[in-house]
């Protein structure tokens, strides 16, 4: 199917995909939540979802799609709320910062990367006895990589050079550790902030 096919995909069928990527994040969430869903395939469910649901939302944007009215017509809050969570995080809703789709689409992948790390970190330091060493250095490393080629930012960004810190404080403690209640709190507190500026450096691209 070429690009222009997808282009003209049924809006109906496109809600029907958003739809479905925010129920799986939902269920996902809850399974990574009990143990059931191990951290290596969460983490490729997740970046999966996310970017089902910015390469659906860059379509849906071009029909004049409101996504609170989604949400509210979907009764999303009731029905899936850990799967709007995502979503909100993804997308700024909880803040009104809101992604604009249509400067995504000459990064894409490396967009869903980052939200999809940066929501799992997030998720990990709420978890707080998941919150160890060997989960958390690994997403930094590659957030820090991303952010470190990304238009507008750089190594040099105040967000890369914290994830930086973060992971230098980190790097050489045993991989086992799970981090305390203090720096869980501070550190899910930096990812949100992260990932706010995120969104507002792909608005002015």
């Amino acid at each position: 199917m070429s690009f222009q096919q997808r282009r003209k995909k049924d809006p109906l069928k496109l809600e029907g995909d958003l739809f479905a990527a925010i129920a799986t994040m939902d269920q996902l969430s809850k399974y990574f939540d009990r143990g059931i869903v191990e951290e290596t395939l969460y983490r490729r469910q997740l970046k999966s979802c996310i970017s089902d649901v910015f390469k659906t939302r860059m379509q849906l944007d071009e029909t004049g799609f409101n996504i609170q009215d989604f949400i509210s017509r979907q009764n999303l809050n009731e029905k899936y709320p850990e799967g709007l969570r995502r979503l909100e995080l993804a997308e700024g809703l909880e803040d009104e910062s809101s992604i604009e789709y249509t400067n995504m689409k000459q990064l894409p992948e490396k967009t869903a990367d980052f939200v999809a790390n940066t929501i799992e970190l997030i998720d990990l330091l709420k978890l707080r006895s998941v919150a160890r060493v060997e989960y958390i250095v690994p997403l930094l490393d590659d957030m820090i990589s991303i952010v470190g080629k990304f238009p507008n930012m750089g190594s040099s960004h105040w967000s890369s050079v914290e994830m930086d810190g973060w992971r230098s404080s980190l790097v050489g403690e045993r991989p086992s550790m799970v981090l305390n209640e203090e720096q869980c709190e501070k550190l899910e507190f930096d990812a949100s902030r992260w990932l706010s500026d995120f969104r507002k450096q792909i608005k002015e691209l």
